[in-house]
């Protein structure tokens, strides 16, 4: 039987598991875990980023992401399908205080001029500040779809005028990458922050990697200690 209920019900090989019994573990928090070390480092140069942050899940990096990324009453720009939306629990409001603007598409795509739309004046305080714009790659909800990378340049530039951040949950990134062609270094230029996920297609019990850069990383470490003892 071939289980489609998700993308994270990929099992271990006998490889990876036995791996997983011979590899040299430390305490992470210290920076002591040799492996957690190496996948965070090969991570950020694959994606031609400073650093990387690894967390048990996508949903935990994007929660950090976002919440690193925004303050109590600022609001996220992202389509009504997105994962942070749909399938993490409110944690955009819980987490970070913030609100969500919903952009309405079939497959959880958009465009530029509909990011525009979403952007509010930053002079009139009956509207909170748009800090953020998430987008999701490729579209969980969206039957899978895969983004244009000609128009995440566009938004990346609607972005950079109105002093927005950039945020990719990068979950599926690779089977975008297998479709599109684009490369690693490609994505990581274009976002200010890029969850990846281990668990989906891989085969990894858990995980995810948080990247971007040092600071952001930093920042990302504190929120990730917060996040572990609710």
């Amino acid at each position: 039987m071939i289980d489609l209920r998700s993308d994270t019900v990929t099992r271990p090989s006998p490889g990876m598991l036995e791996f997983m019994m011979k590899a040299s573990v430390g305490d992470m928090i210290f920076g002591e875990d040799p492996m957690v070390n190496e996948l965070e480092e090969m991570s950020a140069s694959m994606f031609g980023m400073e650093a990387a942050l690894y967390c048990p899940s996508g949903t935990m990096t994007n929660q950090i992401a976002i919440k690193a990324h925004t303050r109590p009453g600022d609001e996220v720009i992202c389509s009504r399908l997105a994962h942070i939306y749909q399938f993490e629990g409110g944690g955009v409001a819980f987490n970070s205080g913030a609100s969500v603007a919903l952009i309405d598409s079939e497959n959880g795509t958009f465009t530029a001029e509909d990011v525009e739309q979403y952007i509010n004046n930053p002079n009139d305080c009956h509207k909170a500040y748009t800090r953020l714009v998430e987008v999701e790659n490729t579209v969980n909800r969206g039957a899978g779809a895969c983004w244009d990378f000609a128009e995440l340049v566009r938004i990346r530039e609607l972005c950079d005028r109105h002093g927005l951040g950039y945020h990719l949950d990068g979950a599926r990134l690779f089977n975008a990458m297998t479709a599109d062609g684009r490369k690693p270094e490609e994505y990581g230029a274009l976002f200010d922050s890029v969850s990846i996920c281990l668990s989906k297609g891989l085969g990894a019990p858990v995980g995810s990697v948080l990247l971007g850069n040092r600071d952001f990383i930093r920042q990302g470490q504190r929120i990730r200690k917060v996040l572990a003892t609710l």
